[in-house]
């Protein structure tokens, strides 16, 4: 009986082939960024790695208004789910899950976006130390013959620890309480932490979700360098560990020059025949 349970668990994968996700924190549109670095002079050359690298499931993180609105358009067939952190609506950085609506549906009763705070549905809300609002956008996406995936996209705080490692219990929580508990998940983001980190520790801990090692490991923080260089990356791709098998994870280059001072991580769960 387990092994038939566990079989049918592995049978969620589309049939029209392997799952390609991105997550990709794309570095918000500030005026501190200049020349190569100014969000004009990147952005077509980003929205043309997202639009030629195959992925279904794209997350990304820092992201405003009308980046994610650029992005939209540029990726015709594509749907979305999240908001704008500061008020639940359009102000302040998304971390919003796009997904291609040839190969998916988003169960409109089975999505929606937390914050990483005391008070979660708070729109706008901290208090765990962090003093930049943090959140968490998470939805069931559905393929072709009906099976589903949960996936969770989150930007962790880059300064308080408490603030991570409450927000590994919050997630957790949540993974755990979701409606179709059968279904897998993958949780992504930037999570200012390295699986050094004891707040990655303790999102591992229960066994809900793994981590696909990347084979050499490397930094994802890439100060604007093209360059992939050996170390522990920030940014990560977790996943129900009947997924385990097959899946790759890579973190790769984008341009020349960098479309975003972090590097974007491909994970690839392979078809289900």
């Amino acid at each position: 009986m387990k092994r038939l349970f566990l079989l049918s668990l592995l049978l969620w994968l589309p049939s029209f082939g392997e799952v390609k996700l991105v997550t990709y924190n794309i570095r918000q549109d500030t005026r501190s960024d200049r020349g190569v670095r100014d969000w004009s002079s990147r952005a077509p050359g980003l929205l043309d790695y997202l639009k030629t690298g195959g992925f279904s499931i794209i997350g990304l993180q820092e992201a405003h208004h009308h980046q994610v609105e650029f992005i939209e358009k540029g990726l015709a067939g594509f749907g979305r789910i999240g908001v704008g952190r500061s008020d639940g609506k359009t102000r302040g950085e998304y971390s919003p899950i796009l997904f291609d609506s040839r190969k998916w549906r988003a169960d409109p009763e089975d999505q929606g976006t937390f914050w990483l705070s005391p008070t979660p549905e708070v729109p706008g809300s901290t208090g765990w130390g962090n003093k930049v609002t943090r959140i968490c956008t998470w939805g069931r996406l559905l393929d072709g013959e009906g099976q589903g995936i949960y996936v969770f996209n989150t930007h962790w705080d880059h300064e308080s620890q408490p603030s991570r490692e409450k927000a590994a219990v919050l997630i957790l929580k949540r993974i755990r309480e979701r409606k179709q508990s059968d279904d897998p998940v993958v949780l992504m983001g930037d999570f200012n932490a390295t699986t050094e980190n004891p707040a990655i520790k303790a999102l591992l801990e229960p066994g809900l979700v793994v981590h696909p090692e990347a084979r050499p490991k490397k930094v994802t923080y890439n100060f604007w360098k093209q360059e992939l260089k050996d170390g522990l990356a920030i940014d990560h791709h977790f996943i129900s560990p009947n997924l385990r098998k097959g899946a790759c994870l890579e973190v790769q280059q984008d341009g020349d020059p960098v479309h975003s001072d972090h590097h974007p991580v491909v994970l690839v769960l392979p078809n289900k025949g």
